[in-house]
């Protein structure tokens, strides 16, 4: 959700203020450069999804296939349309993969700073409710109207979950070590947080804290590595259980999803594994050599699941991570 604007001259300070105090100019750079970007960079990444009554950590991710954005010059206004397929792993439930569809009216505004671009996508309304449907679940007695203790499944995937998340609106803050994306809407000099200072040298492309139930995975990216003779880079601290981490092309770790996201059981990549390892808990700093493409980071839990699906004995890992991008070492 990366509203790049290719403005020229926008660096200079006499520049900056003349955008910044003009809405008219504002919208103008907007729908003119910034617009036609935005599907591009919605389809590049997994969204996390996260529910207050787990504190910060996400418990699932929605990635965008589809986007469509319309522009309303009247109302200063854009109409997204999107589409795609996620899952959500909660302790009663346990995996549960779905598609939604969702058009939504967002009011977008950016301002320029010395040390960033602040662009907003601020919530409007949805022009048609979220289009949910249960692609696989783990648990063979779970459905739609499921109970549980945070409302029924309906409710809490699409309200609690996607609703929810895309109904606070976003900020992108542009570095120039890399965007920092957040849910709601952020005034300068207030940033996203980052869990870890990026490295010098390096482009930092994700940092988040994400909870990975047992037996289950967390699929972060897709990352894209625009050079040759580069790294990603996945830096955190692991709490609980201990993780097993792979690296796989992106046809490969999108087969993959999609094969977890229907509630097949857990089964190896269908394809080539280009790192993996076991890390674990404390401090996680390693180093995965690729050329360009895009790729898949993957994090599975593999011990075992509590005694008949319940959260009693559930051994979670829960991991602060950044990823970056960078030279090899």
């Amino acid at each position: 959700m990366i509203l790049a604007l290719a403005v020229a001259g926008v660096g200079c300070p006499c520049a900056r203020g003349a955008v910044n105090a003009s809405p008219e100019l504002r919208w103008w750079l907007f729908s003119s450069f910034g617009a036609s970007k935005i599907c591009p960079e919605m389809l590049k990444r997994g969204v996390p999804l996260k529910l207050p009554q787990f504190g910060a950590a996400s418990v699932g991710r929605f990635f965008p296939s589809r986007c469509d954005v319309q522009v309303d010059d009247a109302k200063k206004a854009i109409v997204m349309t999107a589409s795609g397929t996620g899952y959500v792993m909660l302790p009663f439930t346990r995996r549960v993969g779905f598609y939604v569809g969702m058009s939504v009216e967002y009011l977008p505004d950016f301002r320029l700073e010395d040390d960033g671009m602040w662009v907003w996508g601020k919530f409007s309304r949805f022009v048609s409710q979220p289009d949910l449907r249960v692609l696989g679940v783990e648990n063979p007695v779970v459905n739609l109207a499921t109970q549980t203790p945070f409302g029924n499944v309906a409710t809490v995937i699409g309200n609690g979950l996607v609703a929810s998340e895309i109904g606070r609106g976003f900020t992108v803050v542009r570095q120039d070590d890399g965007d920092d994306f957040a849910l709601g809407h952020l005034e300068p000099p207030n940033k996203p947080k980052r869990h870890f200072e990026t490295r010098e040298g390096r482009t930092s492309l994700a940092s988040d804290l994400t909870s990975v139930y047992t037996r289950s995975r967390e699929f972060l990216g897709p990352f894209d590595v625009a050079g040759e003779g580069a790294a990603l880079y996945l830096r955190g601290r692991l709490d609980g259980a201990p993780i097993r981490y792979a690296v796989v092309e992106r046809s490969v770790g999108e087969h993959w999803r999609r094969q977890y996201e229907t509630a097949e059981p857990l089964g190896p990549p269908p394809g080539a594994l280009l790192a993996s390892g076991v890390a674990a808990p404390g401090d996680l700093n390693l180093g995965f050599p690729v050329n360009r493409g895009t790729y898949y980071v993957v994090l599975e839990n593999t011990a075992p699941p509590p005694v008949l699906g319940g959260a009693l004995g559930e051994q979670v890992a829960q991991i602060a991570y950044s990823v970056e991008v960078g030279a090899r070492r």
